[in-house]
């Protein structure tokens, strides 16, 4: 994957948490450095003989709906135009359905034998329930016998007959039992009701709006952009956590009243109230231990190969993107096996690597091994000539914030495999956020006066720091390993509002207090109560507000290169696992994702599989900052014209970033990126 470029001041191979900054970066081979913080995954119209679009091949599906909670019928135009705004998200048709004050759309993309036979929206037989979904599910073999046995009757294999089935059965606790990415609505004509729902990680996105009276929902922002119900305005909340280069929240868009479903939430309206509520958590109190490493193992290997095995369903051709980094090449590893045994579904696999004549991202010697040990190869597309694409066009496509300059790149796997006929593209995201463990366990050996190990793990963690660039600054270091995660959380909070810790110094002040950025900086969502200080900063970053952003960003990205990303590591059986088993089995003797790597012997060369080095990608962003910036001066921003930022902290950014200093990269391409967002879509209004 394209992976991101990690600040030195990150921790776990994630962004840092906001309770402690960590100096050693525990990223894996497989996220390069980015230095926005976040990982960065990828991220045309003919007329037909009427005159209307016809979409190209280039897609995921998508959603939309309106309802009326004070019972007026629905305006069908309205509803037409929002789904015409996803006519790319809907290769293979188009449909929408309405009753009264209720309307779904759905922009349909078949990537499953299964799906050439779906339509949407779908209802049930007695007409009750309507259901329009973005989804997959990948326990089918699991779901279908547990409904059956409850009674019912699937009149299909579909997946929008599981899942509509599925709420017949269990009704709101309906995606409890649903394993893979999804964002659904249905509507219950008896009750009238509307049930929202999005999968525990947020891979499938859902944005909606709601003034009291008109609720409407897509897959996109754009489609919601022309609703004559909503305020054209920006929020400066959101755009001051852009601006930080910290995303928070979990549902402010940049746009005021434009809203996101939180990941593993629910929503409902009904009699016009709206309530939205947990659907999913990961349980603190479940644990597994066994008595050796091979134990360990032999259980994961077993849950991430059919965390593969149920991603390969496919009608067409499927797609791996392959890096040489331990994840990606870790299902690469198990996808051989299957496609020997004739388990690995209907669809051929193909390899698509990019490679880069830069030094600092060059894998192919990596790459080269894993494909010589299993004696296939890989087409490959090369950095030395890409372009970047203007931020002023992504903007203008979008109508939302650019990708990161290491996300565009992989366009160009996206359309060769789209032209050998795929639709669908396995990646290797998720193992840093669920494997690479944290530096909270020194906390926690200090904590249970394992003073022996402590001091060994120390040593261990300066010095793979020094090895992966972090900069470690000795003592410090273990002030903030063993002690800060000790401090009560409320303390924490305290020290951090006296010295303004987390309002960088590029933003006006008086912008700061006036949107309240501090707070919204410093605020975390609620975290169940883990054994384990570590095991709470990686749920920290599960539900962090950039792993969301980026999950949308990543759909968005797709859906406009005309593929559907699926990603093994992400499946909820595996994360479920990868919580219950000790911090040693994620990071042991100065070696992440311990538990992985001694899963993939045999599956994979030990150069590989025992790899820490990591690619580094940041001078992608150098490159657009240089094309992007021109002549421009911090001074002749809309965004310091309007008492935003502060120039003078602005420009010594920039200098920064001139100079070389990573750190500064990632915050200095998010003020640019911001400034071309908001000067192209309010500040030529102002």
């Amino acid at each position: 994957m394209p992976g991101s470029i990690r600040t030195a001041g990150s921790c776990s191979g994630k962004r840092a948490s906001s309770t402690i900054p960590c100096s050693i970066p525990h990223a894996s081979s497989e996220t390069s450095r980015d230095p926005r913080g976040g990982p960065a995954r990828p991220c045309r119209t003919r007329h037909n003989r009427t005159g209307g679009p016809v979409p190209d091949r280039r897609t995921v599906s998508g959603i939309a709906g309106i309802c009326q909670s004070d019972g007026r019928p629905i305006e069908k135009p309205l509803l037409e135009r929002m789904l015409a705004q996803m006519v790319h998200r809907g290769p293979d048709g188009h449909s929408l359905w309405s009753d009264g004050p209720i309307g779904f759309g759905h922009a349909r993309l078949c990537t499953t034998p299964e799906s050439l036979r779906e339509r949407q929206p779908l209802a049930d037989r007695t007409g009750r329930w309507t259901l329009t979904l973005d989804g997959r599910v990948d326990n089918r073999e699991e779901l279908r016998p547990a409904l059956e046995a409850k009674g019912l009757t699937l009149r299909d294999d579909t997946d929008a007959e599981l899942v509509l089935a599925a709420y017949e059965c269990w009704g709101e606790a309906a995606p409890l039992h649903l394993i893979g990415d999804f964002a659904f609505a249905i509507w219950d004509g008896r009750e009238r009701t509307l049930f929202c729902s999005r999968d525990p990680l947020g891979i499938r996105p859902f944005y909606y709006t709601f003034d009291g009276k008109t609720f409407a929902f897509a897959s996109e922002l754009r489609p919601l952009l022309d609703l004559p119900s909503l305020r054209h305005a920006p929020n400066l909340g959101m755009l001051g956590e852009y601006l930080s280069n910290e995303i928070t929240s979990l549902e402010d868009t940049l746009y005021q009243g434009l809203l996101r479903l939180p990941p593993s939430h629910s929503l409902t309206l009904q009699s016009g109230r709206l309530t939205i509520a947990r659907h999913f958590q990961i349980d603190p109190g479940h644990s597994i231990r066994y008595r050796s490493d091979g134990d360990y193992a032999e259980h994961f290997q077993a849950i991430f190969t059919e965390a593969v095995r149920c991603r390969l369903r496919s009608q067409e051709r499927v797609s791996l993107f392959l890096s040489g980094g331990v994840d990606s090449s870790s299902i690469f590893g198990v996808t051989q096996p299957l496609a020997r045994e004739g388990t690995a579904g209907s669809g051929q696999l193909d390899l698509y690597s990019i490679v880069s004549s830069h030094p600092a991202a060059d894998e192919r010697a990596y790459l080269d091994e894993a494909l010589a040990m299993w004696g296939t190869m890989a087409h490959t597309a090369s950095l030395d000539r890409w372009s970047p694409v203007p931020l002023a066009d992504q903007i203008r496509q979008f109508q939302d914030f650019p990708d990161s300059p290491n996300t565009s790149p992989w366009q160009m796997l996206y359309e060769m495999a789209r032209q050998r006929g795929s639709r669908v593209a396995l990646w290797g995201f998720g193992g840093d956020e669920w494997l690479t463990g944290d530096s909270g366990h020194c906390a926690d050996l200090l904590r249970s006066f394992k003073v022996r190990r402590l001091l060994r793990q120390i040593r261990q963690d300066l010095a793979l720091s020094n090895q992966w660039g972090g900069g470690g600054t000795g003592g410090l270091d273990v002030l903030r390993w063993c002690l800060f995660p000790l401090i009560p959380s409320s303390v924490k909070s305290q020290i951090k509002r006296r010295t303004l810790w987390d309002v960088p110094r590029w933003i006006a002040p008086k912008f700061a207090r006036t949107i309240g950025l501090q707070d919204r900086l410093l605020r975390r969502m609620s975290v169940p109560s883990f054994p384990t200080i570590a095991q709470q900063e990686i749920y920290g970053q599960m539900v962090s507000g950039w792993g969301t952003l980026e999950n949308e960003f990543c759909n968005r990205f797709e859906a406009h290169q005309g593929m559907e990303g699926r990603y093994p590591f992400c499946d909820r059986r595996l994360i479920e696992f990868a919580f219950a088993i000790p911090e040693e089995q994620r990071w042991r003797n100065g070696q992440t994702k311990f538990v992985l790597r001694q899963a993939m012997k045999g599956l994979l060369p030990d150069s590989i599989r025992q790899r820490q080095s990591k690619a580094d990608f940041s001078y992608l962003y150098r490159d657009s900052l240089a094309q992007e910036r021109a002549e421009q001066t911090p001074k002749s921003l809309c965004l310091t014209r309007d008492g935003f930022v502060h120039a003078g902290e602005t420009e010594q950014l920039y200098r920064r970033c001139a100079q070389g200093d990573i750190e500064a990269l990632g915050p200095a391409w998010m003020i640019l990126a911001a400034e071309r967002w908001y000067s192209m879509t309010f500040a030529s209004a102002a």
